[in-house]
């Protein structure tokens, strides 16, 4: 994995405060009709402007069949982009073998010859192997640079000619990201300057003060896209239900620019996409929402397919008025019960909503009443993946590889074509169409269908509908101050110089309104700052933290710092304080308890809230303590389990993305970097862990270029250190550096952390 130190030494070297002047830059509908950068297309609502396409193909190939390409190696669930003649998305790397992991692939889009590749590891993740490569990448029209975020939380920027990489974060270890068995991943959005993603983040800062960013919720980080710089964080509701892979959408309304999505708290939401701040939502499903929110003009439209929040009816369809603010809820422009369409987001074609619920019927309705168009027609038995509109028809696949292209037909569907692919290729990556070719992603292949005659310079397009604009600046008094970067990790007596946005009501950058500005800047907690932004961290700061506020008139705007010093580190807990502040996803997970006259860490079994006292989201989950860059070091800790009905829990230590762990449902000592794998290199040994009977752990890695040699031990505390290791493995896919943490699963038992250590090896 390339080295994430990088940001570290961009913002140590900025010399002054800056107050920032820029206009919007491009944005997807301005990019070529014949380019498709994201998954939800240009006009980020599925459609296309291409003409002449091809409605017949035979996946056997052959002449005549309109199958100019098929790759097998890039069988995947990832939706793929075109941007310049290029084709960009994500596959298993190596799949099957102890060296599997994920990539960026780019190929030629009108050939699929291979252009460059960027391979990457996944760990400490819970994703099995056929889940990988979930989300897509984007392309910013820009820069031509791509983004990419893995199942595990890595996400990167590339330069698009030749993937190298611009910048990259470990998301999960950063920002606690957060990601599960189910792999559900969520794709990043380029908007202007900056690229936003989202998943349930449980972070750091477990105060009001410091944002509750330590308690779960669904959230967006929002990047500079040059830098990889935090320009804002902020979402939902606190314990949502699910994670959830709702693709943003981001469009302008009423002249207000609005990023639109669906949220794992179950309601449909709006924030402002420079700022952060919450526009509207509407309560939606009493589970997350997995399908992608249609902008058309002011209507939202959006489809679910859980318990609706009021009554048991499954699944809904609704139409909202974006133009309102605040809960929408009883706000409602129409709404139609029992419409399970969770996974496939709806269209429209010919003023008509297209609706293909999970079980792969169409249903279309009226989009201005909501009333029921014709019969709902089966297309199959199971729909992951969203339509593309285009050339006046809809063409579609289904979870098991049944092709269609079809087209209204008055208050009837005309099926104009229909291919079963062969095999068992399922179907949950999305169809596009890019330079007057169509790409099918499944699960065995990548198609691409066309004819030579009608694609790349001869492809033709109708013409584009106009695109809303944002209204001009009509008020400059400062609503936000947005404080740059807003999260950031420094070591003792490091400092940083930051920046200063200053945004309206309507959360537009206001350009004439900062000039004269006199900014403030204050600090609570570590460190000092001076008048003109200049940050220094105090030299002896052992684990703190710190807020900067930035005051400008009678409106401010904060930021947020980590200070960790380095190796090598010790944690008794005898102080009986809270966990150290700087901790990813500790202070909720973890807090101090005495036991037998000790003060240690305590993993509950219970995490209540209001609005689930029996709450257990979290508690199984994951701990960081520090940068992702760490390297060459050796973390032990003390363990001890307690035993209720006859179940105890899990507990694991982490080293630069590897996993020692004691799981008791296997009585295994167990090594590894991706637990669900079946073939990534792993080692094991049989261990039976007591109850009430403290242990030590303690977990080395030494990597290098080409191997890893990962060693742990475990014995009891109270007995001498065995010299040999209990347990090693040599990993031939290297991973050099990352954050150490702890791993616990107390679901069914709670247990207790003491004498945590991380030191450099020797």
């Amino acid at each position: 994995m390339p080295s994430l130190s990088s940001r570290n030494a961009r913002m140590s070297s900025m010399l002054a405060l800056v107050l920032l002047f820029v206009g919007p830059s491009t944005c997807y509908s301005e990019v070529a009709p014949g380019d498709w950068p994201t998954v939800r297309g240009p006009q980020q609502n599925r459609v296309s402007t291409a003409t002449n396409l091809p409605e017949k193909w035979d996946p056997a190939g052959g002449e005549g069949s309109n199958l100019l390409w098929k790759r097998d190696d890039l069988g995947s669930r990832s939706t793929p982009v075109v941007f310049d003649g290029k084709l960009y998305t994500l596959v298993r790397d190596k799949p099957g073998t102890k060296d599997e992991g994920e990539k960026v692939v780019c190929v030629n889009a009108a050939t699929g010859e291979p252009i460059w590749e960027h391979p990457f590891s996944v760990y400490a993740a819970d994703v099995p192997d056929t889940r990988v490569a979930w989300s897509s990448c984007v392309v910013d029209p820009e820069t031509g640079r791509v983004y990419a975020m893995g199942v595990g939380n890595y996400f990167c920027c590339l330069e698009g000619d030749s993937g190298k990489v611009v910048w990259d974060r470990s998301l999960q270890e950063e920002f606690g990201f957060l990601n599960t068995f189910g792999g559900r991943t969520n794709l990043p959005l380029v908007f202007e300057d900056t690229v936003l993603v989202s998943a349930v983040i449980i972070g750091w800062g477990d105060t009001p003060e410091f944002g509750s960013l330590a308690k779960p919720a669904h959230r967006f980080v929002c990047f500079d896209k040059a830098t990889g710089e935090v320009r804002w964080l902020n979402g939902t509701g606190i314990s949502p239900y699910d994670t959830t892979y709702s693709t943003p959408t981001i469009a302008v309304v009423d002249g207000v620019q609005q990023l639109v999505f669906g949220s794992g708290d179950g309601g449909v939401w709006a924030l402002q996409p420079r700022t952060g701040v919450r526009l509207w939502n509407y309560p939606f499903s009493r589970r997350g929402l997995d399908a992608t929110p249609l902008v058309d003009g002011n209507t939202v439209y959006m489809s679910q397919n859980q318990e609706n929040t009021v009554g048991t009816a499954m699944g809904a369809v609704v139409a909202l008025d974006a133009t309102l603010r605040g809960d929408l809820t009883g706000k409602e422009l129409w709404k139609q019960y029992q419409i399970q369409a969770g996974k496939c987001s709806p269209v429209l074609i010919e003023d008509q909503l297209w609706v293909i619920d999970d079980g792969a019927k169409l249903q279309a309705f009226d989009p201005k009443t909501g009333k029921k168009i014709g019969p709902r027609k089966s297309l199959g038995r199971v729909q992951r993946s969203s339509p593309l509109v285009a050339d006046g028809k809809v063409y579609m696949c289904t979870n098991g590889g049944r092709w269609y292209v079809l087209k209204p037909d008055g208050k009837r569907v005309k099926v104009i074509d229909k291919v079963q692919l062969p095999g068992a290729a399922s179907n949950d990556g999305s169809p596009i169409v890019a330079q007057g070719r169509i790409y099918l992603p499944t699960s065995d292949a990548l198609y691409c269908i066309g004819t030579e005659e009608s694609s790349g310079e001869e492809a033709s397009y109708g013409e584009a509908p106009e695109t809303a604009q944002e209204k001009p600046i009509e008020d400059s008094t400062p609503a936000v101050v947005q404080v740059i970067p807003y999260d950031a990790l420094l070591s003792p007596g490091a400092g940083l110089n930051y920046q200063v946005r200053l945004y309206n009501a309507a959360g537009q950058f206001l350009q004439e309104a900062t000039e004269g500005a006199k900014p403030e800047f204050s600090v609570s907690g570590s460190g000092s700052i001076d008048s003109q932004g200049k940050y220094v961290s105090a030299k002896d700061a052992a684990h703190e933290a710190a807020l900067v506020t930035c005051k400008v008139g009678a409106v401010e705007g904060t930021a947020r710092v980590r200070v960790v010093p380095p190796l090598p580190w010790t944690f008794d807990f005898e102080s009986g304080d809270n966990m150290p502040i700087s901790w990813v996803g500790g202070r909720v997970r973890y807090v101090p308890k005495k036991i037998d006259g000790e003060s240690v860490a305590f993993k509950r079994t219970v995490l209540p809230t209001p609005r689930d006292p029996n709450n257990k989201l979290g508690t199984r989950s994951d701990m960081w303590m520090g940068p992702s860059d760490l390297s060459n070091y050796t973390i032990a800790a003390d363990v001890r389990f307690e035993e209720v009905n006859n179940h105890i829990g899990d507990f694991g230590v982490y080293n630069c993305g590897y996993t020692l762990t004691v799981r008791s449902s296997n009585d295994k000592l167990r090594l590894y970097s991706w637990s669900p794998h079946d073939h990534r290199s792993f080692a094991e040994v049989n261990f039976e862990p007591k109850p009430d009977v403290w242990y030590r752990m303690k977990l080395k890695v030494v990597a290098d270029e080409e191997t890893a040699i990962v060693q742990g031990k475990i014995w009891h505390r109270d007995e001498e250190e065995p010299a040999e290791w209990t347990v090693e493995m040599t990993d031939e896919r290297p991973i050099r550096a990352g954050s150490p943490g702890l791993y616990g699963n107390a679901q069914e038992a709670p247990f207790y952390v003491d004498n945590l250590s991380v030191t450099p090896n020797e």
